[in-house]
């Protein structure tokens, strides 16, 4: 029994001892202090991601339509063909999620400290707008009714029945 109270009251003074609360309390705070710092740096990679992300859109959509008016003077189509560009398909679903885009971007380079670049007016395009041209159509005719004929009936002979 003796033993245990010996144990027992040095442990009460490790425990007690104002080393110990001094230690776990610069521990508990230099841990709090790694974990913010790390959450900061995890979050300004994202906010970094994102705006590469966004810079690699920009100049894939400038590569794009440049390429397109390079191969449009390849493939001239004849006059009376339809010539509807590939980017109007997808044009709505671009802009209905620009302004949230815009936003979000915003607001990662306001995390990362990147200066706001002032909203220039689009400058018209020294090409011309590329536009569908209405193919022209014959109105459209019924299909005509066409009755089936209707195959003959003939009785089979006695002769031939007896083969069957």
């Amino acid at each position: 029994m003796d033993r245990i109270k010996n144990q027992a009251n040095k442990v009460g003074q490790l425990l007690l001892a104002s080393d110990t609360g001094a230690a776990y309390t610069k521990t508990v705070t230099l841990t709090w202090a790694i974990l913010r710092e790390t959450g900061i740096l995890v979050w300004l990679v994202i906010c970094l991601v994102f705006v590469g992300a966004d810079w690699f859109w920009n100049n894939s959509i400038q590569l794009g339509r440049k390429a397109r008016v390079w191969y449009s003077g390849f493939s001239e189509k004849a006059e009376g063909t339809a010539n509807q560009p590939l980017g109007t398909t997808g044009q709505s679903l671009v802009e209905a999620g620009k302004a949230g885009a815009t936003y979000l971007l915003a607001q990662a380079k306001q995390q990362l400290g990147i200066q706001q670049e002032a909203p220039v007016a689009s400058a018209p395009s020294s090409t011309p707008a590329l536009a569908p041209k209405p193919v022209p159509m014959d109105p459209p005719q019924p299909l005509p009714v066409v009755d089936p004929p209707i195959p003959e009936v003939v009785p089979v002979a006695e002769e031939d029945r007896e083969e069957l």
